[in-house]
């Protein structure tokens, strides 16, 4: 049997269209700005308030659909909470707070804050934190945000505290903060930092971005 010693020709395919960034998923900068009250302190009256915010009207703001099988959820009782659950496969939406970390760096008596660059609260003052990343601890997340913001690298000596960030328009935060020292780089605005500044507590700004970093503040100088 005699082979058939002729080229094959496969036609050349057309030129596929590129994209630095799908335009479908292109991401608009929100144009909504967050403003707190006009106040001419720094004190953290509206602290004690924070505990009384009703967290269930986020529910109404969650999912509508299943994650699971894209049937329309409906709100139920469960585990003594108003969650949405799939009727069909039972999925139930456990709208849970949101881990974030930060540090808390002083020198000589001062208190490290970043003006931020970004909304929500842009313009306003606030510690080095950042929301957690699935696939890192608190530790990490505390490292590497700070290497975002200011640009340095930092050891951390220790926990500072846990806080529960109930005023952020975005989620109920869990913040856990740690005392952190500078040990390289240089210092300056990072990636959403606008500005960087140590601060004695008679120069404290008075628009600072979030209670719980109010309440950091407080403390720190309460306890020197």
């Amino acid at each position: 049997m005699k082979k058939d010693n002729k080229l094959i020709k496969i036609p050349r395919s057309k030129p596929r269209r590129t994209w630095t960034r799908n335009p479908v998923t292109k991401i608009k900068e929100s144009e909504k700005v967050y403003k707190r009250g006009k106040s001419g302190i720094w004190s953290t009256d509206e602290i004690d308030k924070a505990d009384e915010l009703d967290l269930t009207k986020g529910v109404e703001k969650t999912y509508r659909y299943c994650l699971r099988c894209g049937t329309e959820m409906v709100e139920k009782r469960v585990d003594h909470h108003r969650r949405k659950i799939c009727p069909l496969c039972k999925y139930v939406f456990y709208h849970n707070p949101v881990p974030a970390a930060g540090v808390v760096i002083k020198q000589d008596g001062k208190i490290l804050l970043v003006k931020r660059k970004y909304e929500p609260y842009k313009g306003d003052w606030c510690l080095p934190a950042g929301f957690t990343e699935y696939d890192e601890s608190p530790t990490h997340c505390a490292i590497r945000e700070t290497k975002e913001e200011l640009n340095v690298d930092v050891k951390l000596d220790g926990l500072y505290s846990v806080y529960s960030g109930k005023d952020d328009p975005r989620t109920h935060a869990i913040l856990i903060m740690y005392w952190a020292t500078i040990i390289g780089g240089e210092l300056k605005p990072g990636d959403d930092a606008e500005e960087i500044r140590f601060f004695a507590q008679d120069k404290i700004p008075p628009n600072i971005a979030f209670l719980a970093h109010r309440q950091i503040i407080k403390e720190f100088f309460g306890n020197q």
